[in-house]
């Protein structure tokens, strides 16, 4: 498990962790697709009531970079002292890759936006490690 904590002026105690699992393969046309689950535990240790509003995300490969940016649709509000967790699925069609992002956040109490940085996620087949 990763974790990160984030610390802005007005929005401290944020705190993301994730866990990657190795779900299986799958063919896609002539291609093969491996599919990975992270799941983003996201904890609000600060004073101030949260509210996620998007996902940015930059997926790294062999072949390139790709780009996803998401609008959450029900906008999770995290009141202090509680957490979320949000599971994804990724599809790659190399065995190594890695995504890098963050969460837009916004402060309830301040009305102050900030940039929660999700930590550096390592899709690794279990083969290649081996």
């Amino acid at each position: 498990m990763i974790k990160k904590n984030t610390s802005v002026e007005n929005i401290k105690g944020i705190r993301i962790s994730v866990e990657t699992f190795y779900v299986n393969y799958y063919f896609f046309g002539k291609k093969k697709k491996y599919r990975f689950r992270n799941i983003i535990t996201i904890y609000n240790l600060g004073k101030n009531t949260i509210q996620i509003l998007s996902r940015h995300k930059k997926i790294f490969n062999l072949y390139g970079v790709k780009y996803l940016n998401k609008l959450l649709k029900n906008k999770p509000i995290i009141r202090p002292g509680k957490k979320i967790k949000l599971k994804t699925d990724f599809s790659t069609i190399t065995r190594l890759s890695s995504v890098m992002g963050y969460f837009k956040i916004i402060c309830l109490n301040t009305s102050t936006q900030c940039k929660a940085y999700i930590p550096t996620i390592k899709l690794t087949h279990p083969e290649t490690l081996n």
